[in-house]
């Protein structure tokens, strides 16, 4: 029986930790061979995720947040209100509620997983340092290309 493409990337073999930590060629070579087949699997992925769980969407954002930046979107003058929401917590030091805590579950049971999905992902920077780090940027080789990801990055 032919396997799909998500049973194919789940199959494929990670470069070494040792291999990734020094830049080998053969880890570059890997991502570039791999592309496509990554990207389709995880849409093969997230079609699956997306009719049993809730979507990722604007909800995740602190309304607060997610009302100045539409605004600010509209209305460039507008952007302060963005700083508004900023509290020195220490000098130079700032915080700001950037997801709806009601709504924090929703995103860790969609990392958790994508990490569970067992598709090849590229750890931050290209180490493994970071054990379930993910890449978010279509432009980075391995990157968490499940669409509903999209989210969070601006293309």
């Amino acid at each position: 029986m032919a396997l799909n493409q998500l049973q194919q990337a789940q199959a494929l073999t990670l470069p070494s930790r040792e291999a990734m930590l020094y830049r080998s060629p053969s880890v570059q070579q890997f991502w570039n061979n791999n592309i496509d087949l990554l990207s389709n699997a995880w849409q093969e992925w997230d079609n699956n995720v997306q009719a049993n769980t809730s979507p990722l969407d604007s909800s995740l954002l602190d309304k607060r947040l997610h009302k100045a930046i539409m605004e600010a979107w509209q209305d460039p003058t507008k952007e302060l209100a963005i700083h508004d929401l900023l509290e020195e917590v220490g000098p130079g030091v700032y915080q700001l509620q950037f997801f709806n805590p009601e709504r924090l579950s929703v995103l860790r049971d969609y990392l958790e997983g994508a990490w569970n999905a067992k598709i090849p992902l590229r750890p931050p920077y290209g180490i493994v340092l970071n054990r379930r780090g993910a890449m978010l940027d279509s432009r980075s080789e391995g990157y968490l290309a499940a669409p509903a990801s999209k989210l969070f990055t601006k293309n």
